[in-house]
């Protein structure tokens, strides 16, 4: 156990010792299984306790994981899976699948200003919703959510979003947009959703399925991993 009260256990388990009222579990995307505590809290006998839920929830995730299972060390890229290949530029070929690029952080800064170009392009196809357009759009790697819109009309894109494939990354920008318009997740603001992107809904789960195969792809992790 680390100075911080953390333990990393060999089965994937992390146990954290807090001055807490009482334990809290969570079965995260890539299947660890994290366990806030109090110091003296019995943990072995709480994780016991759980251990069909645990096991449930695992072979959930396994199952949101499947279409990445064996691909973790390939990049997601706009739906497809590539190889990654070192080279002198950042290039795409599609016929081999194949991305080169001569550093991780070049590769990050390429996708960050794809990303930001599509995402004006498809803004500017909104006028209702964007209007004049957001204040700034920003791409970084968040840890929990696709993007965010600030009550200053400035868009943040998560990197990730170029994983995914076209439809959804246009739901992702159309969900942002309409923020613009309404910063709440009220009726109001699914109904300025739904007007221009009607299966909102399936795409919310598709995202769901996306997130947790970018949690256990290793070239995205490393993504997170630079400056």
């Amino acid at each position: 156990m680390n100075r911080r009260g953390e333990e990393r256990r060999p089965d994937g388990t992390i146990v954290i010792r807090k001055a807490v009222r009482s334990a809290r579990l969570q079965v995260r995307p890539d299947g660890t299984v994290r366990v806030v505590a109090p110091r003296s809290f019995d943990v072995e006998g709480f994780l016991t306790h759980h251990a069909a839920w645990i096991a449930e929830r695992r072979r959930e995730l396994d199952s949101l994981a499947a279409g990445g299972c064996g691909k973790e060390d390939r990049l997601l890229l706009r739906g497809q899976f590539y190889t990654l290949a070192p080279g002198p530029q950042f290039a795409i070929d599609e016929a081999s699948r194949t991305v080169a690029c001569p550093s991780v952080s070049v590769l990050r800064e390429c996708l960050a200003r794809m990303l930001k170009e599509e995402a004006r392009s498809r803004l500017a196809a909104l006028p209702d919703l964007a209007g004049s357009g957001p204040g700034r759009i920003a791409v970084k790697l968040q840890k929990t959510r696709w993007g965010s819109c600030s009550t200053l009309g400035n868009i943040n894109l998560n990197l990730r979003v170029m994983a995914l494939p076209g439809t959804l990354r246009e739901y992702i920008v159309v969900h942002e947009a309409a923020h613009l318009r309404e910063q709440n997740h009220s009726k109001r603001f699914w109904h300025l959703v739904g007007d221009h992107y009607p299966g909102y809904r399936a795409a919310e789960a598709e995202l769901r399925r996306y997130w947790v195969i970018l949690e256990r792809n290793r070239v995205w992790g490393s993504l997170g991993e630079t400056g």
